[in-house]
């Protein structure tokens, strides 16, 4: 947990209820120490517990308002403990803390009844709103019964550690039960369908049908007819009636990916759909409820298209219901040698634990993936099947793809607004506060830099360090950091 010197805690709105009774269980003594200290300030009585037996106990003694719970305990995990805490207090609310979470530890919180779910390290501001909203549904809660959902069966396909993924697993898990409509916004190959799917499979529509279509890939002139159906004679062609995709999906979900290349005909009748819940075919008046959830998906600033006159603008809010953003792979490079892991084991490689060293991941963390996900899953495979068994070597990989713009020419202004999206993503997209933002600039645009002008070079230092403009030695230094120091010498 981290304390936050710049923006002082408003603890006197914590709550409504000053003598609510708080159970922090946590095995982590200075976790325990934060929330005393901040929830006793308001009167509360905070007991705390480091184990999931100890906290059972003074749950069933105490009936505590507010469980915090942590997943890792060191006998029962806080997962499989959940129920029996919802039990002892009455359905109390119940927020779960992890730092090593992944999309299934969200899920089966959120379903097994948590309240909420908090990812360490957390700052205390985020903390505090989170026990705020929590005990002020505590009487809500404690007037239903509790009622565990069964996890539904299925692989995870979403991998990460990141604290950018572990936010969408948590977005994912909260909005799964809910009917609410959802934009998954991120560049290609980020894994937006995936996140669409992970959301209908833990959902209550789980057991219907789950469409994706992107109607970039439809013809234009038949959109609204693939989406909403036509009637016999509607259209030269239109031969016989014929259910649309709407249609074909009721109870279930569809996707809507590359939401953005919608024409704006077919986005009044998706906005009727959305608000009214009703449609009709092409060429029949005759009105058809839809019962479907429908998820967006974009690689494109939608606001900007509402701003161009290419959008709807109620449509843009009305499909924002809830947003998930997908950072892109170059934004958590901390996820590439899980995902690598991740790839190498769907194949059954050989050797995994030993597949891929420190120097590999390295590397494949410098380049830009600007295909995102699905492009380092091309190049693990192709690596895979070149090096037949053997560890991985940096050579078994395609060559790096360039970063996104760098093989034009960029204006000044183009290169500007490249970098002040970039650091306004890492400021949105970090859960921590920051102090070492240029320290990541660098190390995300540098080695590109230096690449292109060592290859412009054939590898000689001392040439392309005089194109840098820098000592043949601050290259030497710089190329080391990185790990991209070549056997061609001066």
């Amino acid at each position: 947990m981290q304390n936050e010197t710049e923006t002082p805690l408003n603890t006197s709105t914590l709550v409504a209820d000053p003598a609510a009774v708080v159970l922090v269980v946590d095995d982590e003594p200075s976790i325990c120490w934060a929330f005393e200290k901040m929830l006793s300030q308001q009167g509360h009585q905070v007991l705390t517990a480091s184990s999931a037996e100890e906290g059972l106990s003074l749950a069933e003694k105490h009936s505590p308002a507010l469980v915090l719970l942590d997943v890792r305990l060191p006998k029962e995990d806080g997962i499989s403990a959940l129920p029996k805490f919802l039990a002892a207090t009455n359905n109390a609310a119940v927020i779960v803390m992890t730092a090593f979470g992944d999309l299934d530890t969200a899920v089966s919180a959120i379903r097994n009844g948590a309240s909420d779910y908090l990812i360490k390290p957390f700052r205390l501001a985020d903390a505090q709103r989170t026990c705020r909203q929590a005990l002020r549904s505590a009487l809500d809660r404690r007037s239903q019964p509790a009622t565990p959902h069964p996890m539904p069966s299925g692989q995870q396909v979403l991998v990460g550690q990141s604290p950018a993924m572990q936010q969408a697993f948590r977005q994912i898990a909260l909005v799964a039960a809910s009917d609410l409509s959802v934009l998954i916004t991120g560049e290609t190959g980020t894994g937006k369908e995936l996140v669409a799917a992970a959301i209908h499979r833990n959902s209550q529509r789980a057991d219907k049908p789950y469409i994706p279509i992107s109607p970039v890939a439809l013809n234009p002139d038949l959109i609204e007819s693939e989406l909403f159906g036509h009637a016999k004679g509607a259209f030269t062609g239109a031969t016989d009636d014929r259910a649309g995709l709407f249609e074909q999906a009721q109870g279930g979900t569809i996707l809507l990916d590359e939401i953005g290349d919608l024409p704006l005909a077919a986005q009044v009748k998706l906005l009727r759909v959305l608000e009214q819940g009703e449609y009709s075919r092409v060429g029949d008046l005759r009105v058809r409820h839809a019962n479907v959830r429908i998820i967006a998906a974009t690689n494109c600033d939608l606001h900007q298209s509402v701003q161009q006159g290419t959008f709807r603008e109620d449509l843009y809010y009305r499909l924002t219901g809830v947003r998930i953003h997908l950072p892109p792979l170059r934004g958590r490079p901390e996820d590439i040698p899980l995902l690598c892991q991740h790839f190498l084991s769907a194949m059954d490689y050989p050797g995994l634990d030993a597949a891929i060293d420190a120097n590999l991941i390295a590397e494949l963390q410098s380049r830009p993936w600007s295909g995102n996900v699905r492009e380092l899953k091309n190049a693990v495979q192709h690596a895979a099947v070149v090096a037949r068994g053997r560890a991985l070597e940096a050579s078994d990989f395609p060559p790096a793809t360039p970063a996104r713009g760098e093989a034009l020419a960029p204006s000044s202004a183009t290169l500007t607004d490249s970098v002040a999206a970039w650091a306004t993503q890492t400021l949105a997209t970090n859960t921590q506060p920051l102090t070492d933002l240029h320290a990541r600039f660098l190390a995300a645009s540098e080695p590109a830099l230096l690449r292109i002008a060592m290859e412009y070079t054939a590898g000689n230092r001392a040439k392309a360090a005089e194109i840098l403009g820098i000592h043949r030695g601050t290259l030497r230094d710089r190329l080391r950091a990185y790990q991209m120091d070549a056997s061609n010498g001066d």
